[in-house]
């Protein structure tokens, strides 16, 4: 892990859940393992369901995808890719 994100409501995300969230979302029934819980999409039918990063709704936005409890959307990815364009790179060891 090179880098974590903190969202405004208080989650983080780390630069390769923000990857594998990219994975799940641009193949529909694909899930991913993290550390912590299994990866998937979130059904374009589950309108309840809110990103937990920015709290819209999943009929609000193009792709959602979700880890246990925790969702985000790709606007956000998005915003999370901007932000990792900016990390500068690791030090060689």
């Amino acid at each position: 892990m090179a880098a974590v994100i903190g969202g405004p409501l208080g989650v983080y995300i780390c630069d390769r859940c923000v990857g594998r969230a990219h994975a799940v979302i641009a193949e529909p029934g694909r899930t991913v393992r993290t550390p912590i819980a299994t990866m998937q999409q979130v059904s374009g039918e589950a309108g309840a369901d809110e990103c937990t990063f920015c709290g819209k709704l999943r009929n609000r936005v193009s792709a959602m995808a979700s880890a246990g409890d925790m969702r985000i959307c790709d606007e956000c990815l998005e915003l999370c890719d901007e932000i990792l364009s900016e990390v500068p790179p690791a030090p060689a060891s």
